[in-house]
């Protein structure tokens, strides 16, 4: 009897291919984690697009109302902002399949190591197992992977700062364009910034935070049009209030 288990899907790159690594191993079900920012407006789409053709149930968890308690600002990477955001991603996973004990996360090399000491004793308190196959690899590993398995990088998203498309200035967009050079894949996204990688590594460490977000990011959100003016408006001041 093939075993049952629940798969954390993102929309981005990572999970998406262990989507595919998995669909003939176990019966899956899978989580979407909500919390209302506009990247994940993509994101979603794209994975209720991949649980359809893989035939995979698919439970939204709405945490956008969590998120807005927190006064916490749409344009960033959540789990830095909420310390074990991780563990109530996994909690709530597990609690949208409440006869499952077996998750399965797709999570690399690095956030394998730096979840790993606090997940063990949680997953002997609770009595369940999560799974991070990719835990020994880097991104350009699952890329090879996902391109062996016929995966549609089109159907991916990387980007933080929005959903309309990749910015590539945005630390997961330079991650991602990284991974695909060293994977020697190539790389269908479209960014709006197309700046060799050195050039981007090199404007992120010279630059101060204002003359990024007043060269690059201010005109792409304005370009997509997905925050409010008043919002771009302070893009500087929301950054620095959260990130010190």
């Amino acid at each position: 009897m093939v075993e049952e288990a629940i798969i954390q899907l993102t929309g981005g790159i990572d999970s998406t291919v262990l989507a595919y690594y998995l669909k003939d191993k176990y019966v899956l079900h899978g989580t979407f984690i909500y919390y209302g920012y506009p990247p994940q407006i993509r994101e979603l789409e794209l994975v209720k697009e991949l649980s359809k053709k893989l035939d995979v149930p698919l439970k939204i968890i709405d945490f956008s109302s969590y998120i807005k308690s927190f006064d916490l600002p749409p344009i960033d990477s959540i789990q830095y902002i909420i310390k074990y955001q991780f563990v109530i991603e996994i909690l709530a996973s597990f609690s949208a399949y409440p006869n499952l004990n077996t998750m399965f996360v797709g999570w690399l090399k690095d956030e394998w190591s730096n979840k790993m000491s606090i997940l063990k004793g949680i997953e002997s308190l609770m009595g369940f197992k999560v799974m991070a196959p990719f835990h020994t690899m880097v991104k350009s590993e699952v890329i090879k992977l996902g391109n062996e398995l016929g995966v549609d990088f089109t159907k991916t998203h990387s980007c933080i700062v929005s959903g309309k498309m990749h910015c590539g200035i945005c630390m997961p967009c330079r991650s991602r364009r990284r991974a695909f050079e060293e994977a020697k894949v190539k790389d269908p996204t479209i960014y709006y910034f197309n700046l060799p990688l050195a050039e981007i590594d090199k404007l992120s460490r010279e630059l101060s935070l204002e003359e990024l977000v007043e060269r690059y990011f201010k005109p792409f959100l304005q370009y997509t049009g997905e925050y409010p003016k008043d919002f771009v408006d302070n893009l500087v001041n929301i950054l620095k209030k959260y990130n010190g």
